[in-house]
């Protein structure tokens, strides 16, 4: 017969944080994605002025049938 030996698993392995380390990283990441949005608006608003200016054509009205 085989030897038996008593072997369990490894409990299950936890990270507990505290709140102040996991509102920490909150914040990183919502700044850097404030700061990336602020990057391309900059971007697109130098794009937008950059462009010339399109002539706008008037708007015809409507021309009711009479009866």
């Amino acid at each position: 017969m085989a030897d038996k030996i008593d072997v369990k698993a490894p409990g299950k392995v936890t990270v507990r944080r505290s709140q102040d380390e996991t509102s920490a990283a909150a914040l990183r990441i919502i700044n850097a994605e404030l700061a990336a949005r602020n990057k391309k608006t900059a971007m697109l608003k130098a794009l937008r002025l950059g462009q010339e200016p399109v002539a706008e054509k008037p708007v015809k009205k409507a021309v009711s049938k009479k009866k």
